[in-house]
């Protein structure tokens, strides 16, 4: 890596680590998902039940600064292996951790902005913008998700060097967002073979982290119990991606919606699993493998949120990078930049800086330094902006203060997780529709996925005699990376 390269990918994760501190050292747990992931963590310490009210509502009141309602309790929906994560955690003060917990997600992000760097051969520095506001979303919301980003990038990056121990460790990490990274775990099982040894050994160790998390009866518990409870219970919630949540919103039976959604989750996350095969296959790239496997479970899939869609950002830069032909690579390129911002918060200046930064630096990352790519860039950063700003004027993101909750009351020993089934239902304003705001996400997600079918239909650049695409030139080798 040169040293004007090294110096920009510093210089950005610089401000990326600085940023996530401030959050931290800023920010209010009682507003972030961490404070439900800490508390379980102390749950799990004191081999307590963490997926019941209690005892995680008494932990979480400690924390809340604000008056819920008394029932109110939110849960901490992940398997055993990745709560034990948690405990260590929980040792410390919940401030003190939630700061630590900040840096550890801004330097998982900072990993993997490397490592898909090198496996696209682009400038790391572009790459880190383009996973900016996402990734700074998600430390900000206390979530999880940077670090599947982590592991899947990281997974391709060792394929691509053929180094499969390590390759088929850090998919494994995927895992911590089990809905979406177990589609990387498959098809690196499937079309990596020398990995299969360590998945295998690495899931059965997960198997034991979980259990001796939990036990075996509370294991048995979250996966016969807590996830359907936990799917119903989102249901209603309008920050669902989720088919099943489509379906109830336009008036189908519970049921029936919930069916149909696991029924397409099955069917796309297969789908894109072999996709991913078959593009790895025709490219001979099979570090493409993980980063393009994600995509079907994050289109309409199960329990997914604006934060999991960060874990398409990979595979959309790799299209826009790969594609061949004007009318292809600028799909490519307005798919990228509708994954990379974000559509779901008001468009304050923060806000809009951080959209334009990073769809400037991904559509510089795609690009050759033929045709003026900061040019190009600047001027697809402009558009999004603008976009940003027009979407924000006629369907206005939820404002705190239009939260309002209807008391309510749940039993110590219920499930944390019918208890926020009753949260969402006692508050209208988290529940009214306002699926506009998810319109350019799920374009940008069908938009990749039309080209990434396009990458698996052409042949690859060795069968054609091509020159490399277009992002090599402005970067060093794959091998200069280490």
């Amino acid at each position: 890596m040169g040293r004007a390269t090294l110096a920009s990918f510093a210089a950005v994760a610089f401000v990326v680590a600085l940023i996530s501190l401030l959050l931290a050292g800023r920010g209010a747990i009682e507003h972030q998902s961490f404070k439900a992931f800490y508390c379980a963590g102390v749950a799990v310490r004191h081999r307590e039940d963490p997926y019941r009210v209690e005892p995680l509502r008494s932990c979480e009141r400690r924390l809340l600064s604000n008056h819920e309602p008394e029932g109110y309790v939110e849960p901490a929906p992940l398997p055993g292996y990745a709560l034990a994560v948690f405990a260590p955690l929980a040792l410390l003060s919940p401030k003190a951790a939630a700061v630590v917990f900040a840096l550890a997600m801004a330097i998982a992000t900072i990993l993997a902005a490397y490592c898909l760097s090198a496996v696209l051969q682009a400038p790391p520095a572009a790459v880190l913008l383009a996973f900016a506001p996402l990734a700074l979303l998600n430390i900000a919301y206390g979530e999880i998700v940077p670090l599947a980003l982590a592991g899947i990038c990281c997974a391709g990056y060792c394929i691509a060097r053929e180094r499969w121990v390590e390759a088929g460790a850090a998919v494994c990490v995927a895992l911590i967002a089990p809905n979406v990274g177990v589609a990387a775990v498959v098809a690196v099982f499937l079309f990596a073979p020398r990995t299969r040894i360590v998945i295998l050994i690495f899931g059965a160790l997960l198997a034991i982290l979980s259990v001796l998390a939990l036990g075996v009866h509370r294991n048995i518990e979250y996966a016969t119990t807590v996830l359907p409870l936990m799917a119903r219970a989102e249901l209603v919630a309008s920050d669902q991606y989720s088919l099943s949540h489509l379906l109830y919103a336009a008036g189908m039976a519970p049921n029936s919606a919930l069916l149909l959604g696991r029924t397409w989750f099955v069917i796309a996350t297969v789908g894109s699993i072999a996709i991913a095969g078959v593009v790895s296959i025709r490219r001979r790239e099979t570090a493409l493998v993980p980063l393009i496997a994600p995509l079907g479970a994050l289109f309409f899939g199960i329990y997914l949120h604006d934060i999991q869609m960060l874990l398409a950002i990979p595979a959309a830069l790799a299209a826009a990078a790969r594609t061949r032909g004007v009318t292809f690579r600028t799909t490519a390129l307005a798919a990228l930049a509708l994954l990379v911002a974000v559509w779901t918060q008001r468009a304050a200046r923060a806000t809009l800086i951080l959209d334009g930064a990073g769809v400037a630096g991904a559509v510089y990352g795609a690009l050759s330094p033929a045709g003026n790519r900061l040019a190009r860039a600047i001027a697809a950063a402009a558009v999004t902006i603008a976009a940003v700003l027009l979407l924000g004027r006629y369907l206005t993101p939820l404002a705190g203060s239009q939260i309002i909750t209807a008391p309510f009351h749940v039993a110590p020993n219920d499930w944390a997780a019918n208890a926020w089934a009753i949260y969402l239902r006692s508050t209208p304003a988290l529940t009214n529709s306002n699926a506009g705001v998810k319109v350019p996400t799920l374009l940008g997600l069908f938009l990749t996925l039309v080209c990434i079918v396009r990458l698996g239909l052409t042949p690859s650049r060795s069968e054609l005699r091509e020159p490399p695409p277009e992002s090599a030139p402005y970067s060093v080798s794959l091998q200069r990376y280490g």
